[in-house]
Protein backbone atom coordinates (compact mmCIF):
# COMPACT_ATOMS: atom_id res chain seq x y z
CA UNK A 1 0.00 0.00 0.00
CA UNK A 2 1.56 3.09 -1.26
CA UNK A 3 1.56 6.09 1.29
CA UNK A 4 1.85 9.72 0.63
CA UNK A 5 3.52 11.91 3.14
CA UNK A 6 3.50 15.25 0.62
CA UNK A 7 -0.42 15.17 1.03
CA UNK A 8 -0.19 16.16 4.68
CA UNK A 9 0.86 19.72 2.33
CA UNK A 10 -2.89 19.78 1.61
CA UNK A 11 -4.30 20.42 5.30
CA UNK A 12 -1.94 23.93 5.02
CA UNK A 13 -4.93 25.67 3.07
CA UNK A 14 -7.73 24.79 6.14
CA UNK A 15 -5.35 25.57 8.98
CA UNK A 16 -4.76 28.45 7.12
CA UNK A 17 -8.50 29.46 6.92
CA UNK A 18 -8.99 28.47 10.75
CA UNK A 19 -6.45 30.77 12.25
CA UNK A 20 -7.62 33.89 9.75
CA UNK A 21 -11.19 33.06 11.24
CA UNK A 22 -9.90 33.08 14.72
CA UNK A 23 -7.75 36.47 14.25
CA UNK A 24 -11.17 37.58 12.67
CA UNK A 25 -13.01 36.76 15.80
CA UNK A 26 -11.50 39.87 17.28
CA UNK A 27 -12.23 42.32 14.66
CA UNK A 28 -15.92 41.60 14.83
CA UNK A 29 -17.04 44.17 17.97
CA UNK A 30 -15.80 46.98 14.79
CA UNK A 31 -18.54 45.76 12.92
CA UNK A 32 -21.57 47.76 12.24
CA UNK A 33 -24.86 46.35 13.21
CA UNK A 34 -25.52 45.48 9.55
CA UNK A 35 -22.39 43.96 8.62
CA UNK A 36 -22.28 41.90 12.01
CA UNK A 37 -25.87 40.35 10.86
CA UNK A 38 -24.03 39.39 7.52
CA UNK A 39 -21.07 37.86 9.08
CA UNK A 40 -23.25 36.22 11.36
CA UNK A 41 -25.23 34.41 8.89
CA UNK A 42 -22.42 33.81 6.19
CA UNK A 43 -21.67 30.79 7.43
CA UNK A 44 -25.57 29.39 6.13
CA UNK A 45 -24.87 31.02 2.90
CA UNK A 46 -21.23 29.07 2.07
CA UNK A 47 -23.05 25.89 3.33
CA UNK A 48 -26.36 26.35 1.24
CA UNK A 49 -23.21 27.25 -1.79
CA UNK A 50 -21.42 24.13 -1.17
CA UNK A 51 -24.10 21.67 -0.92
CA UNK A 52 -25.13 23.04 -4.45
CA UNK A 53 -22.12 22.89 -5.85
CA UNK A 54 -21.89 19.12 -4.23
CA UNK A 55 -24.88 18.00 -5.73
CA UNK A 56 -23.65 19.44 -9.30
CA UNK A 57 -19.83 17.91 -8.90
CA UNK A 58 -22.07 14.53 -7.45
CA UNK A 59 -19.97 14.77 -4.45
CA UNK A 60 -21.78 13.09 -1.19
CA UNK A 61 -19.53 13.22 1.52
CA UNK A 62 -18.82 16.83 1.01
CA UNK A 63 -22.71 17.51 0.13
CA UNK A 64 -23.43 15.76 3.58
CA UNK A 65 -20.55 17.46 5.53
CA UNK A 66 -21.59 20.77 3.92
CA UNK A 67 -25.43 19.75 5.70
CA UNK A 68 -24.31 18.98 8.81
CA UNK A 69 -22.10 22.29 9.21
CA UNK A 70 -25.47 24.13 8.72
CA UNK A 71 -26.85 22.25 11.36
CA UNK A 72 -24.59 22.50 13.66
CA UNK A 73 -24.25 25.95 13.85
CA UNK A 74 -27.96 26.62 14.17
CA UNK A 75 -28.03 24.04 16.96
CA UNK A 76 -24.90 26.10 18.82
CA UNK A 77 -26.56 29.23 17.97
CA UNK A 78 -29.84 27.85 18.95
CA UNK A 79 -29.32 26.08 22.21
CA UNK A 80 -25.32 26.92 23.39
CA UNK A 81 -25.67 31.08 23.91
CA UNK A 82 -26.72 30.41 27.75
CA UNK A 83 -24.42 28.69 30.30
CA UNK A 84 -24.07 25.42 30.46
CA UNK A 85 -24.75 24.49 33.57
CA UNK A 86 -28.51 24.70 31.98
CA UNK A 87 -30.19 21.54 31.58
CA UNK A 88 -30.99 21.71 28.05
CA UNK A 89 -27.93 23.54 27.48
CA UNK A 90 -25.88 20.90 28.64
CA UNK A 91 -27.87 17.83 27.02
CA UNK A 92 -26.84 19.60 23.25
CA UNK A 93 -22.99 20.57 24.23
CA UNK A 94 -22.72 16.73 24.71
CA UNK A 95 -24.72 15.18 22.35
CA UNK A 96 -22.87 17.81 19.69
CA UNK A 97 -19.52 16.56 21.11
CA UNK A 98 -20.16 13.17 20.35
CA UNK A 99 -22.01 13.27 16.96
CA UNK A 100 -18.75 15.79 15.44
CA UNK A 101 -16.39 12.40 15.83
CA UNK A 102 -18.87 10.14 14.85
CA UNK A 103 -20.32 11.71 11.55
CA UNK A 104 -16.48 12.86 11.10
CA UNK A 105 -15.31 9.21 11.41
CA UNK A 106 -18.02 7.75 9.14
CA UNK A 107 -17.59 10.64 6.50
CA UNK A 108 -13.69 10.00 6.39
CA UNK A 109 -14.39 5.70 5.89
CA UNK A 110 -17.19 6.41 3.75
CA UNK A 111 -16.53 5.44 -0.38
CA UNK A 112 -17.50 8.08 -2.44
CA UNK A 113 -20.36 6.55 -4.83
CA UNK A 114 -22.03 9.74 -5.68
CA UNK A 115 -25.76 11.29 -5.00
CA UNK A 116 -28.24 10.05 -7.72
CA UNK A 117 -27.81 6.63 -7.42
CA UNK A 118 -29.29 4.04 -4.62
CA UNK A 119 -25.37 4.36 -2.89
CA UNK A 120 -25.59 7.70 -2.33
CA UNK A 121 -29.75 7.97 -0.81
CA UNK A 122 -28.49 4.88 1.31
CA UNK A 123 -25.68 6.87 2.96
CA UNK A 124 -27.73 9.82 3.19
CA UNK A 125 -30.19 7.76 5.47
CA UNK A 126 -27.21 6.52 7.33
CA UNK A 127 -25.74 9.79 8.16
CA UNK A 128 -28.57 10.81 9.04
CA UNK A 129 -29.71 7.76 11.35
CA UNK A 130 -26.08 8.28 13.15
CA UNK A 131 -26.88 11.82 13.85
CA UNK A 132 -30.05 11.37 15.49
CA UNK A 133 -28.68 8.23 17.64
CA UNK A 134 -25.59 10.89 19.10
CA UNK A 135 -27.71 13.88 19.68
CA UNK A 136 -30.41 11.67 21.76
CA UNK A 137 -26.95 10.42 23.58
CA UNK A 138 -27.20 13.34 25.10
CA UNK A 139 -30.21 13.20 27.70
CA UNK A 140 -29.91 9.82 27.52
CA UNK A 141 -26.56 9.00 28.82
CA UNK A 142 -27.18 11.22 32.31
CA UNK A 143 -29.60 8.80 33.28
CA UNK A 144 -28.19 5.71 31.79
CA UNK A 145 -24.48 5.73 33.57
CA UNK A 146 -23.52 8.69 35.89
CA UNK A 147 -19.83 7.28 35.88
CA UNK A 148 -19.94 7.38 31.65
CA UNK A 149 -21.77 11.03 31.89
CA UNK A 150 -19.01 12.63 33.86
CA UNK A 151 -16.49 11.62 31.16
CA UNK A 152 -18.45 13.30 28.16
CA UNK A 153 -19.79 16.09 30.42
CA UNK A 154 -18.41 19.19 29.85
CA UNK A 155 -15.49 21.01 31.92
CA UNK A 156 -16.09 23.47 34.04
CA UNK A 157 -13.03 25.62 32.28
CA UNK A 158 -12.58 28.72 31.51
CA UNK A 159 -9.83 27.84 28.95
CA UNK A 160 -10.74 24.69 27.53
CA UNK A 161 -14.54 22.98 27.85
CA UNK A 162 -14.34 20.12 25.86
CA UNK A 163 -14.75 16.85 28.24
CA UNK A 164 -11.99 14.15 28.11
CA UNK A 165 -13.72 11.33 26.63
CA UNK A 166 -15.15 13.66 23.58
CA UNK A 167 -11.17 14.90 23.52
CA UNK A 168 -10.18 11.52 23.16
CA UNK A 169 -12.73 10.51 19.84
CA UNK A 170 -11.51 14.00 18.30
CA UNK A 171 -7.54 12.90 18.94
CA UNK A 172 -8.31 9.36 17.90
CA UNK A 173 -10.34 10.58 14.58
CA UNK A 174 -7.78 13.39 13.47
CA UNK A 175 -5.48 10.53 13.43
CA UNK A 176 -7.42 8.18 11.61
CA UNK A 177 -7.83 11.68 9.00
CA UNK A 178 -4.55 12.04 8.97
CA UNK A 179 -3.62 8.29 7.43
CA UNK A 180 -6.41 8.52 5.65
CA UNK A 181 -4.98 11.68 3.67
CA UNK A 182 -1.80 10.17 3.06
CA UNK A 183 -2.92 6.94 1.61
CA UNK A 184 -5.45 8.88 -0.47
CA UNK A 185 -3.50 11.82 -1.70
CA UNK A 186 -7.07 13.60 -2.25
CA UNK A 187 -8.31 17.33 -1.46
CA UNK A 188 -11.77 16.07 -0.34
CA UNK A 189 -9.96 14.62 2.93
CA UNK A 190 -7.78 17.57 3.80
CA UNK A 191 -11.08 19.34 3.69
CA UNK A 192 -13.40 17.23 5.82
CA UNK A 193 -10.21 17.23 8.44
CA UNK A 194 -10.02 21.25 7.74
CA UNK A 195 -14.05 21.53 8.79
CA UNK A 196 -13.87 18.62 11.73
CA UNK A 197 -10.85 20.64 13.55
CA UNK A 198 -12.96 23.91 12.66
CA UNK A 199 -15.83 22.62 14.60
CA UNK A 200 -13.67 21.33 17.10
CA UNK A 201 -12.78 24.49 18.55
CA UNK A 202 -16.11 25.97 18.91
CA UNK A 203 -16.57 22.90 21.14
CA UNK A 204 -13.46 23.84 22.89
CA UNK A 205 -13.52 27.28 22.96
CA UNK A 206 -17.07 27.56 23.72
CA UNK A 207 -16.68 30.45 26.02
CA UNK A 208 -14.90 32.65 23.49
CA UNK A 209 -17.38 35.28 22.17
CA UNK A 210 -17.81 34.75 18.56
CA UNK A 211 -16.52 31.61 18.05
CA UNK A 212 -19.05 29.90 16.62
CA UNK A 213 -19.03 32.30 13.84
CA UNK A 214 -16.16 32.82 12.58
CA UNK A 215 -15.32 28.81 13.01
CA UNK A 216 -18.53 27.50 11.35
CA UNK A 217 -17.69 30.32 8.68
CA UNK A 218 -14.22 28.40 8.27
CA UNK A 219 -15.89 25.15 8.40
CA UNK A 220 -18.35 25.85 5.20
CA UNK A 221 -14.69 27.53 3.62
CA UNK A 222 -12.88 24.43 4.09
CA UNK A 223 -15.42 22.60 2.92
CA UNK A 224 -15.83 25.10 -0.69
CA UNK A 225 -12.41 24.51 -1.13
CA UNK A 226 -12.19 20.79 -0.84
CA UNK A 227 -15.13 20.86 -3.55
CA UNK A 228 -13.38 23.49 -5.92
CA UNK A 229 -10.01 21.58 -5.86
CA UNK A 230 -11.66 18.33 -6.09
CA UNK A 231 -13.65 19.07 -9.29
CA UNK A 232 -10.22 20.82 -10.67
CA UNK A 233 -8.84 17.51 -9.95
CA UNK A 234 -11.22 15.85 -11.82
CA UNK A 235 -10.83 18.05 -15.27
CA UNK A 236 -6.59 17.99 -14.62
CA UNK A 237 -5.39 15.38 -12.79
CA UNK A 238 -5.44 11.45 -14.43
CA UNK A 239 -7.65 9.13 -12.41
CA UNK A 240 -5.31 6.12 -12.94
CA UNK A 241 -1.80 7.83 -12.23
CA UNK A 242 -2.88 10.73 -9.92
CA UNK A 243 -0.57 12.55 -12.21
CA UNK A 244 -2.03 15.53 -13.60
CA UNK A 245 -3.20 14.42 -17.18
CA UNK A 246 -3.33 15.86 -21.03
CA UNK A 247 -4.75 19.14 -20.05
CA UNK A 248 -2.93 20.57 -17.20
CA UNK A 249 -0.14 19.79 -19.54
CA UNK A 250 -1.13 21.58 -22.65
CA UNK A 251 -1.77 24.69 -20.07
CA UNK A 252 2.02 24.10 -18.41
CA UNK A 253 3.35 24.04 -22.16
CA UNK A 254 1.46 27.38 -23.03
CA UNK A 255 2.78 29.11 -20.20
CA UNK A 256 6.51 27.92 -20.48
CA UNK A 257 9.21 30.69 -21.02
CA UNK A 258 12.09 30.39 -23.79
CA UNK A 259 14.19 28.29 -21.76
CA UNK A 260 13.09 24.74 -21.08
CA UNK A 261 13.45 20.51 -21.43
CA UNK A 262 10.74 18.49 -22.40
CA UNK A 263 11.04 14.07 -22.00
CA UNK A 264 8.93 11.90 -23.75
CA UNK A 265 8.61 8.23 -21.78
CA UNK A 266 7.42 5.12 -22.91
CA UNK A 267 6.74 1.48 -21.53
CA UNK A 268 8.64 -1.02 -23.44
CA UNK A 269 6.70 -3.66 -24.99
CA UNK A 270 3.10 -2.62 -22.92
CA UNK A 271 1.23 -4.19 -25.53
CA UNK A 272 2.75 -6.82 -25.36
CA UNK A 273 2.60 -7.12 -21.58
CA UNK A 274 -1.04 -6.39 -21.56
CA UNK A 275 -2.32 -9.26 -23.55
CA UNK A 276 -0.42 -11.66 -21.98
CA UNK A 277 -0.94 -10.64 -18.11
CA UNK A 278 -4.26 -8.59 -18.45
CA UNK A 279 -5.27 -4.99 -18.61
CA UNK A 280 -5.31 -4.68 -14.42
CA UNK A 281 -1.61 -6.05 -14.28
CA UNK A 282 -1.00 -3.22 -17.19
CA UNK A 283 -2.86 -0.67 -15.33
CA UNK A 284 -0.47 -1.64 -12.21
CA UNK A 285 2.46 -1.14 -14.10
CA UNK A 286 1.37 2.37 -15.05
CA UNK A 287 0.75 3.48 -11.15
CA UNK A 288 4.26 1.73 -10.90
CA UNK A 289 5.75 4.08 -13.39
CA UNK A 290 3.84 7.27 -12.10
CA UNK A 291 4.81 6.94 -9.25
CA UNK A 292 8.33 6.35 -9.90
CA UNK A 293 8.27 9.70 -12.42
CA UNK A 294 6.36 11.64 -9.19
CA UNK A 295 9.15 12.45 -7.29
CA UNK A 296 11.63 13.35 -10.58
CA UNK A 297 14.55 15.73 -9.56
CA UNK A 298 15.85 18.55 -11.31
CA UNK A 299 12.99 20.30 -11.10
CA UNK A 300 10.55 18.12 -13.20
CA UNK A 301 6.97 17.92 -13.39
CA UNK A 302 5.46 14.82 -14.70
CA UNK A 303 2.34 14.34 -16.60
CA UNK A 304 0.65 11.27 -18.49
CA UNK A 305 0.80 12.11 -22.09
CA UNK A 306 -2.06 9.23 -23.15
CA UNK A 307 -2.02 5.46 -22.98
CA UNK A 308 1.72 4.56 -21.55
CA UNK A 309 3.13 7.02 -23.01
CA UNK A 310 4.59 10.07 -20.35
CA UNK A 311 5.99 13.98 -20.29
CA UNK A 312 8.05 15.17 -18.15
CA UNK A 313 8.28 19.26 -18.09
CA UNK A 314 11.67 20.50 -16.79
CA UNK A 315 11.52 24.78 -17.14
CA UNK A 316 14.87 26.72 -17.00
CA UNK A 317 16.98 23.28 -17.27
CA UNK A 318 18.62 22.35 -20.12
CA UNK A 319 19.58 18.63 -21.53
CA UNK A 320 22.60 17.85 -19.45
CA UNK A 321 20.57 19.25 -16.56
CA UNK A 322 17.95 16.36 -17.20
CA UNK A 323 20.11 13.31 -18.42
CA UNK A 324 21.18 12.29 -14.18
CA UNK A 325 17.67 12.33 -12.66
CA UNK A 326 15.97 10.53 -15.94
CA UNK A 327 18.33 8.10 -15.80
CA UNK A 328 17.68 7.39 -12.02
CA UNK A 329 14.10 7.04 -12.88
CA UNK A 330 15.22 4.74 -15.53
CA UNK A 331 17.22 2.29 -13.18
CA UNK A 332 14.45 2.45 -10.06
CA UNK A 333 11.67 1.21 -12.75
CA UNK A 334 14.20 -1.83 -14.34
CA UNK A 335 15.06 -2.82 -11.05
CA UNK A 336 11.87 -3.06 -9.82
CA UNK A 337 9.86 -6.36 -9.71
CA UNK A 338 6.96 -7.23 -9.36
CA UNK A 339 5.10 -9.85 -8.29
CA UNK A 340 2.18 -11.57 -10.38
CA UNK A 341 -0.27 -13.41 -9.33
CA UNK A 342 -1.34 -16.69 -10.90
CA UNK A 343 -4.88 -16.38 -11.30
CA UNK A 344 -5.23 -19.85 -13.25
CA UNK A 345 -4.96 -21.73 -10.09
CA UNK A 346 -7.18 -19.46 -7.92
CA UNK A 347 -10.48 -21.53 -7.92
CA UNK A 348 -13.64 -20.80 -9.66
CA UNK A 349 -16.08 -20.39 -7.00
CA UNK A 350 -15.54 -17.40 -4.59
CA UNK A 351 -16.29 -19.66 -1.62
CA UNK A 352 -13.78 -22.31 -2.31
CA UNK A 353 -11.01 -19.48 -2.59
CA UNK A 354 -12.04 -18.33 0.84
CA UNK A 355 -11.69 -21.63 1.96
CA UNK A 356 -8.58 -22.43 0.31
CA UNK A 357 -6.58 -19.20 1.20
CA UNK A 358 -3.44 -19.46 3.03
CA UNK A 359 -3.27 -23.21 2.88
CA UNK A 360 -2.56 -23.34 -0.91
CA UNK A 361 0.04 -20.84 -2.17
CA UNK A 362 -1.08 -19.59 -5.54
CA UNK A 363 1.47 -19.90 -8.01
CA UNK A 364 3.27 -16.45 -9.24
CA UNK A 365 5.64 -14.54 -11.69
CA UNK A 366 7.75 -12.06 -11.01
CA UNK A 367 8.58 -9.89 -13.74
CA UNK A 368 10.16 -6.19 -14.47
CA UNK A 369 9.36 -3.28 -16.93
CA UNK A 370 11.55 -0.96 -18.88
CA UNK A 371 10.89 2.63 -20.10
CA UNK A 372 12.61 4.03 -23.14
CA UNK A 373 13.02 8.09 -22.83
CA UNK A 374 13.57 11.05 -24.97
CA UNK A 375 15.01 14.09 -24.45
CA UNK A 376 14.85 17.56 -26.25
CA UNK A 377 15.31 21.32 -25.36
CA UNK A 378 14.05 24.39 -26.83
CA UNK A 379 16.42 25.77 -29.52
CA UNK A 380 16.72 27.58 -32.74
CA UNK A 381 15.94 24.19 -34.49
CA UNK A 382 12.85 24.02 -32.02
CA UNK A 383 11.70 27.47 -30.93
CA UNK A 384 8.26 26.33 -29.78
CA UNK A 385 6.71 23.37 -27.60
CA UNK A 386 5.00 21.78 -30.28
CA UNK A 387 8.64 21.19 -32.41
CA UNK A 388 10.66 20.56 -29.04
CA UNK A 389 7.73 17.93 -27.93
CA UNK A 390 8.16 16.12 -31.33
CA UNK A 391 12.08 16.47 -31.46
CA UNK A 392 11.76 14.50 -27.50
CA UNK A 393 9.38 12.12 -29.48
CA UNK A 394 11.62 11.26 -32.25
CA UNK A 395 14.39 10.97 -29.69
CA UNK A 396 12.62 8.26 -27.73
CA UNK A 397 11.86 6.18 -31.09
CA UNK A 398 15.68 6.31 -31.35
CA UNK A 399 16.32 5.09 -28.06
CA UNK A 400 13.23 2.30 -28.80
CA UNK A 401 15.32 1.22 -31.80
CA UNK A 402 18.66 1.31 -30.44
CA UNK A 403 17.54 -1.76 -27.43
CA UNK A 404 14.85 -0.09 -25.21
CA UNK A 405 15.67 0.41 -21.88
CA UNK A 406 17.67 3.82 -22.43
CA UNK A 407 17.60 7.54 -22.45
CA UNK A 408 18.26 8.75 -26.23
CA UNK A 409 19.28 12.92 -26.28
Amino acid sequence: MQLYPAAIKGILVPVGLICAAYIGRAYMDLLGNDSRVIVENLAYLLCLVAIVIAYQFNRSRLMMASLAVAVFYWAVQRYLQSSLAEAEASRVYLGLSIALPALTFYLLLLPERGIRNLYGLVFLLAFVLLALICVLLGPWLPAANEAAYGYYAPRADDSYMLSVGATLLVALVALVGTVLLCMRNEEVEAALLGAFLSLYLVLALLHLEYISVVMCTAAALCLLWGLLRSSHAMAYRDELTGLPGRRALNERLAMLGSNFTLAMLDVDHFKKFNDTYGHDVGDEVLKLVASRIHDVHGGGTAYRYGGEEFCIVFPRRNVDETVEPLERIREEIANYIMSIRDHGLRPQRKKDGSRKRGATRLGSDQVSVTVSIGIAARSAEEPDTEAVLAAADKKLYQAKKAGRNRVAY
